[in-house]
C-alpha cells in the first residue's frame, strides 16, 4: 500500500524540486522575496518537468537528470532582474493552500477500517495511471514503455499525455518510493501549486493581506447542486438539469484529475510570462523568457491534450494577441517573434508525444478526436426543442452559477474593478486583460466543443479550469474591495451589501466541499475489500519471479467493485508490472487498438480467467499478446478450471495454498 515515510519524503521533496527554481524565477519576475513564494510552485513545476523530460530522452531518467535539470532552470533567473521585497504576502495564505489540498491527497490514500479491509475513495478510479509512474520510475527510459500493452510483448509506447506522471516519477527516484506514494504527493504538491497560483494573482491584482486568503476561500467551494437538493429534492434537480459530471471545482477536479489541473496551472503561468514578455525587456532577457514560455506551454500539452493542447492553443492565442495590440505599440513585433520562437521550442519537446498520439489515433481510428457539440444544460423535464435553443444561453446563465456560485460573479465584479482602477493599478491592469482573455474562451471551448476519444467529454469538463484559477483569484480581488470599502465611513454600505453577497456565494458551495472531504477522507467500503488488503503478498510473489520487461497476464476483471466502476485497480495500484493487457477500461487511455480489438481482447481475458478458455485462448495469450507470466488467483474461476495447468506454453513457478497461482511463459515467443 503507501508507505507513510514514503510519502512523507515525497512532500518536502516536491517542494524542494520545484519550488527553488520557481523561487528564483519568480524573483527575477518583479515579485518580492515573500510574494515569490505563492508564485514559485506553479512556476517551478511548469519548467523543470519539461526540461527534465527533455534531457530524459538524452540521456535517461536518473536523480542527475532531475536535478540537474532543476539547476538548469534556476540559471535561468540569472538573466532576469531581481526584484526589492515589495509588499508582502500573508504566508497564513500559503498554509491555508497547503491545507485544502490535503483534500484531493485523501482521495488517493488507502482507508484502512478497524477489521483490517481497504477502503478506497472513488477519485483512485482516475489514479489508476499509477501503474505508469512505477514504470517511469523504475525503468527510467523515455519514453516509456507502455505498461498497458504492447503487441506480442514489446515495449510499446505511450501516447497518453504523461508529464505530470513523469514529474511524480521524479520524486519516486528521488525518495525511493513507489509510485502510489509518489501520486499521492504529486495530487498534493498539484493542489497546493494551483491555489498558491491563485493567491499569487489575487495579490498581484490587490496587493494586501486580505486578497489571498479571500481568493483560496472562493476556490474551495464547490456545487450549489447539495443545497438546491436539500431545498427542492435531488429529483427536481435531476429534472431541471443535466447530472453532475467533471465539469466541478478546483478541488472536485485535483482530486479526480490532477494532470489536467497542472496543465491549467501551465496555461495561466505561460500567460503570465507573456505578459511580462510584452512588458519588455533586453535581447538576453526577452530569450530567457521565451524560452519559459515554450517550457511552460510545454508542460501544459504534456499533462493534458484537452487542456494544454486543445484549449491553450485557442485561449492562450487570445491571451497573446490581446498582449500583443495593447498600447504601447513599441515592442509588438519583438514579441510577437519571441512567441514565435516560444513555440517553435514547444513544439520541438513536444513532437515524440505528439507523433505517438498521432500514431495511436490512426491506429485506433473511429475519426476526429473532437467535434463541435454544444454542452447539454437541461434536464429531461425540458422537451428536446427547448433544450436545443436554450442549451447555449443556459450554460452561461445556469450551469456556470451553479457550479461555480463563489468565484462566477465575484470574479466578474473583480474583473470590473480592475480594469477600472478600482484596484491594483496599472500593473494588474496588464496581466487582467489577457487573463480575462484566457478565461473567456475557455470558457467557450467547455461549451462549444466535444471529445470523442473517451468515454467521458474529457474536453468540456477540463477545458473550464483555466478560467477557475483566473476567476478565483479575481474574486478574491472583489471580495477583498468589498471589505475595505466596509471598513469605510463613505462606503459602508456598499462594501457591506457586496461583501455579504459574495460570503454568501461562497456559503452555499461549501456544502460540496464537505462532502467530498468525507467522502475522500472515509472512502467507500466495499466487498473486495478484505482481498484487496491482502494483495501486496500476492505481488511481491510476483515481482519476486518475473522481472519488470516481462508482461503478465491478470484477471481485469478482479477486484472490480472496489470502485463504483469496474478497473483493473490491484495490478495498476500495487503490481509495478507490465500487463498484456490491462483491461478494457485502461486500454481506452493506453492501448492503440480500434475499438472492435479492444472488446475482442476483453472477451478473450475474460473466458480465460472465468474458467471457460480453451487451449487455442492460451496460445492467443502467449503468441499475440506476449503474455509472458500468468497470474490466477483464488477469485478466478480459472483457478477451479485452471487451463494453464495443462499447457505447455507455461509452467508453474509458484503456488500459495488457496491464494494465488504464479506461471512463467516455457519458452519465448517465436
Amino acid at each position: 500500500m503507501v508507505s507513510l515515510p514514503s510519502l512523507l519524503s515525497c512532500i518536502p521533496l516536491a517542494l524542494l524540486l520545484w519550488g527553488t527554481p520557481g523561487w528564483f524565477l519568480a524573483r527575477g519576475l518583479g515579485q518580492g522575496r515573500t510574494a515569490a513564494l505563492a508564485l514559485a510552485p506553479a512556476l517551478g513545476w511548469a519548467t523543470q518537468t519539461p526540461a527534465a523530460l527533455a534531457l530524459a530522452h538524452l540521456f535517461g531518467l536518473s536523480p542527475a537528470v532531475v536535478i540537474g535539470s532543476a539547476a538548469l532552470v534556476s540559471l535561468c533567473a540569472l538573466a532576469l532582474p531581481r526584484a526589492s521585497s515589495g509588499a508582502r504576502i500573508p504566508l497564513l495564505a500559503l498554509a491555508f493552500a497547503g491545507l485544502l489540498a490535503l483534500v484531493p491527497m485523501l482521495g488517493v490514500l488507502p482507508k484502512v477500517m478497524p477489521d483490517g479491509v481497504i477502503a478506497l475513495a472513488s477519485p483512485i478510479y482516475d489514479h489508476a495511471k499509477i501503474i505508469l509512474i512505477d514504470e517511469i520510475a523504475q525503468n527510467g527510459i523515455i519514453p516509456p514503455a507502455n505498461p498497458v500493452f504492447g503487441a506480442g510483448g514489446a515495449a510499446g509506447t505511450v501516447a497518453y499525455y504523461y508529464l505530470w506522471h513523469f514529474g511524480a516519477a521524479e520524486l519516486a527516484i528521488l525518495s525511493g518510493a513507489h509510485g502510489w506514494a509518489a501520486d499521492a504527493a504529486a495530487t498534493w504538491f498539484t493542489g497546493f501549486a494551483a491555489l498558491s497560483l491563485v493567491g499569487a494573482l489575487a495579490f498581484r491584482l490587490r496587493p494586501g493581506m486580505s486578497a489571498p486568503l479571500l481568493a483560496l476561500l472562493a476556490a474551495s467551494a464547490g456545487s450549489l447542486r447539495p443545497v438546491a437538493a436539500a431545498l427542492f429534492g435531488g429529483a427536481r434537480v435531476d429534472f431541471a438539469l443535466e447530472p453532475a459530471s467533471g465539469l466541478a471545482g478546483l478541488i472536485y477536479q485535483t482530486s479526480w484529475s490532477p494532470h489536467h489541473v497542472a496543465s491549467a496551472t501551465a496555461c495561466v503561468t505561460a500567460v503570465l510570462l507573456m505578459a511580462r514578455l510584452r512588458t519588455g525587456s533586453g535581447a538576453g532577457q526577452g530569450a530567457v523568457l521565451a524560452g519559459l514560455i515554450g517550457l511552460a506551454t510545454a508542460a501544459a500539452f504534456g499533462s493534458s491534450l484537452w487542456v494544454g493542447g486543445v484549449t491553450f492553443a485557442l485561449a492562450g492565442t487570445a491571451a497573446a494577441l490581446v498582449l500583443a495590440f495593447s498600447r504601447p505599440a513599441q515592442g509588438r513585433l519583438r514579441f510577437l517573434a519571441a512567441l514565435a520562437g516560444a513555440a517553435l521550442m514547444t513544439l520541438v519537446l513536444v513532437a515524440p508525444l505528439l507523433v505517438a498520439q498521432i500514431h495511436a489515433a490512426a491506429a485506433r481510428g473511429g475519426g476526429a478526436p473532437l467535434q463541435f457539440a454544444l454542452l447539454p444544460v437541461l434536464g429531461p423535464g425540458w422537451t428536446e426543442a427547448t433544450r436545443a435553443v436554450l442549451d447555449p444561453l443556459a450554460y452561461w446563465l445556469v450551469l456556470l452559477p451553479v457550479e461555480f456560485p463563489a468565484i462566477l460573479f465575484a470574479g466578474v465584479a473583480g474583473l470590473a474593478l480592475v480594469l477600472a482602477g478600482r484596484t491594483g493599478g496599472k500593473p494588474a491592469r496588464r496581466i487582467a486583460t489577457p487573463l480575462a482573455a484566457l478565461a473567456v474562451v475557455a470558457l467557450a471551448v467547455s461549451a462549444t466543443l466535444q471529445s470523442t476519444a473517451g468515454e467521458n467529454n474529457d474536453l468540456g469538463w477540463r477545458a473550464v479550469l483555466p478560467a477557475i484559477l483566473v476567476l478565483a483569484a479575481f474574486a478574491g480581488a472583489a471580495l477583498s474591495v468589498a471589505l475595505s470599502w466596509a471598513m469605510q465611513s463613505m462606503r459602508t454600505r456598499q462594501g457591506r451589501v457586496g461583501l455579504a453577497a459574495g460570503l454568501a456565494l461562497v456559503a452555499l458551495g461549501l456544502p460540496d466541499t464537505f462532502a467530498l472531504t468525507h467522502r475522500n477522507i472515509v472512502g467507500e467500503p466495499s466487498t473486495d475489500g478484505r482481498v484487496f488488503a491482502d494483495d501486496p503478498a500476492l505481488w511481491r510473489a510476483v515481482r519476486r519471479e518475473i522481472g519488470p520487461e516481462v508482461r503478465i497476464a491478470s484477471n481485469p476483471a478482479r477486484l472490480e467493485k472496489l470502485t463504483p466502476w469496474p478497473i483493473n485497480l490491484s495490478w495498476a495500484l500495487l503490481s509495478r508490472r507490465r500487463s498484456c493487457f490491462g483491461g478494457p477500461e485502461m486500454a481506452l487511455a493506453f492501448a492503440p487498438l480500434p475499438a472492435s480489438e479492444r472488446a475482442d481482447a476483453a472477451m478473450l481475458f475474460d473466458r480465460v480467467f472465468v474458467g471457460t478458455g480453451t487451449a487455442e485462448d492460451v496460445t492467443t495469450l502467449r503468441q499475440t499478446f506476449g503474455c509472458g507470466a500468468i497470474v490466477v488467483t483464488a477469485q478466478d474461476g480459472a483457478w477451479r478450471a485452471d487451463p494453464f495447468a495443462s499447457s505447455p506454453l507455461y509452467r508453474l513457478v509458484e503456488e500459495e495454498d488457496g491464494r494465488w497461482r504464479i506461471y512463467v511463459a516455457s519458452e519465448p515467443v517465436r
